[in-house]
């Protein structure tokens, strides 16, 4: 159960490539100087062109029927319902008035044919640190990816605020479903230990992009990977069948359930279980629409503080939480210091 060493695996930009892969920092460079042109998203604007945001009220997160995000004044709040109503207006989406109460907003919205908008705010070890050209390559590589999945990108956008590492967010379309853990999304699976992204591949996953052993970035239902380590063979067949009769239970489809011999001190076998979400009806998030989601406690980052964050809430409360900081040997780091989001329960 050991991290491998620590390397990035980027994709090369949509206009040089046919068909989405993986290559090397090499080919990335290379594939960047050769390109005559940035992609354009669903609103029309080109990668690359005035598409920073630099202000926090402007970010916003895409629920089943309503956009949402922080302001700090009904102005900003506006100010977001203007700009989103612009970008989203040339793929068909239509916005509606804007709500705001207690430093929270929400922007109802319409689509002309049922689907849904979701957000994805990439992790900052898909591209380069500190390497402009790398992040937008991925983005587009990301859109290219979207558009081969079937799904529809309306809005993609590199997000520069000083309470985030450098990254990138996208806004697209994808069919709904009761269970959101079944749309078709794109998503990242950080297991925390490695694993054999193959087994997801051959299950009809989309792998788009695999940074580090431990991460994956990948469009589908939602995935799931544990490990557990056992000191005898009979301890380990006891402890993966136990595993897959819980999440069996919960509604996963277990793929893959290998237990293999290994070095670990008194702990002599591994136990992984690679799953994907099944069905479980009634799992639906708390955000999926607005009345749901005004009766959730949510609480977006509005500044961090010497060693705090600080958040304010969609109950009119202010909360605070520790800054989580890397362990300096984790090849992990550096994690994202204040999460954007938190769900107080």
């Amino acid at each position: 159960m050991r991290h491998a060493a620590l390397a990035l695996l980027l994709a090369a930009p949509a206009s040089a490539l046919p068909e989405f892969r993986y290559t090397t920092a090499a080919e990335l460079k290379a594939a960047v100087a050769e390109s005559p042109a940035a992609p354009a998203v669903g609103d029309g604007r080109p990668v690359g062109a005035s598409d920073v945001i630099t202000e926090a009220h402007i970010l916003v997160q895409a629920g089943k029927t309503v956009l949402f995000g922080h302001a700090d004044t009904p102005e900003q709040a506006a100010a977001a319902a203007a700009y989103w109503t612009a970008a989203l207006k040339p793929s068909g989406v239509e916005v509606g008035a804007v709500e705001y109460k207690n430093n929270f907003f929400t922007l109802p919205y319409k689509t002309a044919d049922g689907r849904v908008l979701r957000y994805f705010l990439a992790e900052p070890k898909q591209f380069p640190p500190k390497d402009e050209a790398g992040l937008r390559a991925n983005m587009a590589a990301t859109l290219s990816a979207l558009g081969n999945e079937g799904l529809t990108p309306v809005a993609a956008r590199v997000v520069n605020l000083d309470f985030l590492l450098p990254t990138y967010a996208v806004l697209y379309l994808t069919q709904p479903h009761a269970n959101p853990g079944l749309e078709k999304n794109l998503r990242v699976l950080k297991s925390g230990e490695d694993m054999d992204t193959t087994v997801f591949t051959a299950n009809g996953i989309a792998v788009i992009q695999v940074p580090q052993p431990w991460l994956m970035v990948y469009i589908g239902p939602e995935a799931g990977y544990v490990s557990m380590a056992a000191k005898t063979e009979e301890q380990a067949v006891a402890k993966r069948d136990a595993r897959r009769t819980y999440l069996e239970k919960a509604g996963k489809l277990i793929l893959h359930a290998p237990i293999s011999q290994v070095d670990m001190g008194d702990y002599k076998y591994l136990i992984e279980v690679y799953f994907l979400e099944n069905g479980t009806p009634g799992q639906a998030s708390a955000m999926e629409n607005a009345s749901q989601l005004a009766k959730a406690t949510m609480c977006t980052l509005r500044t961090i503080e010497k060693d705090e964050c600080v958040y304010s809430c969609n109950d009119g409360s202010e909360r605070r939480t520790a800054v989580r900081a890397p362990d300096p040997w984790d090849p992990r780091g550096p994690v994202i210091a204040c999460p954007q989001v938190l769900f107080p329960f």
